[in-house]
């Protein structure tokens, strides 16, 4: 199996911008502060991040644009601010949810030193991912105990939002992707018919709580920062909230533990013994729950013209190895 995300390489860090640029930006913010260093960030798929510095100051902020969606800057601001008293992310300082200067909608927060889950685990040893995995775990259910009245997806201000998925169970949403022509051109007849049959099957058996929780909805080894401290790995921010959500906690397990294979484990057992140390009930069966809240996850990225063919190789590839998997 890939790494994560292996296929969403960009070619390199966005385009650069000058000090000059950011100074305009940033006036109503920076008041009497000078920008004195402005670097392109790696690592951003659909959204620009640049790391600024001010002058006669050694303390960096993040500037982040919202070029997918600009409606996501709000929410994402307010998701961080929700959940900032328990949960490592980074301070938001300043949002322009309209944008400014022909600049699609931004913040600015702190920036958190440390490296992603992914890159740890590329150049770390197994203990240091043991130790990152098992705190990545305990986040998680801290996470999950921000609650809301029904699942859907989330406005600025973390209402829930009406629309077309509105009401709709698991299977229900692979459904509609599954229709989608982009998706039937990628997929087969063969796996769709597996996909939906075990959708469908595998749901009636999971009797959920009423309600929903608050989802990251990208919660995977790119978006977790992690450091060393005190002898151990732990987590510093989790980071790019931009799809967060209500709903099922199974999703960011499923999320995590995509590319998780009982022969080649990555994060196991220490992930789920974090989680349950944090607090989240881990029923016998969460593993396949998992399995099942992140197919439609998959399945929108199936159904995505702009999706490159190496990318959608690979999705083929997890729902055929999901659905195998889950009826082993």
């Amino acid at each position: 199996m890939h790494e994560e995300k292996i296929g969403w390489k960009t070619a390199g860090p966005p385009p650069p911008l000058s000090t000059a640029t950011v100074d305009a930006l940033l006036a109503g913010w920076r008041k009497s502060r000078r920008v004195a260093d402005v670097v392109a960030l790696d690592g951003g798929l659909m959204n620009r991040n640049y790391r600024l510095r001010f002058a006669d100051s050694t303390e960096a902020f993040v500037l982040r644009f919202f070029d997918r969606d600009p409606n996501a800057c709000g929410k994402e601001a307010a998701a961080l601010a929700l959940v900032r008293g328990d949960v490592p992310v980074p301070e938001v300082l300043h949002v322009e949810s309209n944008g400014r200067d022909e600049f699609p909608p931004f913040l600015i927060a702190r920036f958190v030193d440390g490296i992603s889950l992914r890159d740890l685990r590329r150049h770390g040893d197994s203990q240091m991912v043991a130790d990152a995995a098992y705190d990545v775990g305990r986040v998680l259910a801290r996470i999950a105990r921000y609650q809301f009245e029904r699942p859907g997806l989330l406005t600025s201000t973390l209402t829930i939002e009406s629309g077309v998925f509105e009401g709709m169970t698991v299977s229900g949403v692979v459904d509609h992707f599954v229709q989608s022509p982009v998706f039937r051109r990628r997929v087969d007849s063969v796996l769709r018919e597996r996909l939906l049959e075990w959708a469908h099957s595998s749901e009636g058996r999971f009797a959920e709580p009423s309600g929903a929780s608050l989802v990251h909805g990208d919660f995977n080894s790119p978006n977790i920062l992690v450091r060393e401290e005190g002898g151990r790995w732990v987590v510093a921010a989790i980071l790019d909230w931009e799809f967060a959500f209500a709903g099922s906690v199974w999703c960011d397990v499923g999320n995590m533990l995509r590319y998780e294979r009982a022969d080649q484990p990555r994060y196991e057992p220490h992930f789920s013994r974090g989680c349950v140390d944090g607090g989240l009930r881990m029923p016998d069966d969460w593993r396949e729950r998992a399995r099942l809240a992140d197919l439609p996850a998959l399945s929108e990225l199936l159904a995505r013209e702009a999706v490159p063919d190496s990318v959608v190789d690979e999705l083929r590839n997890l729902i055929s190895a999901t659905v195998c998997s889950a009826r082993t």
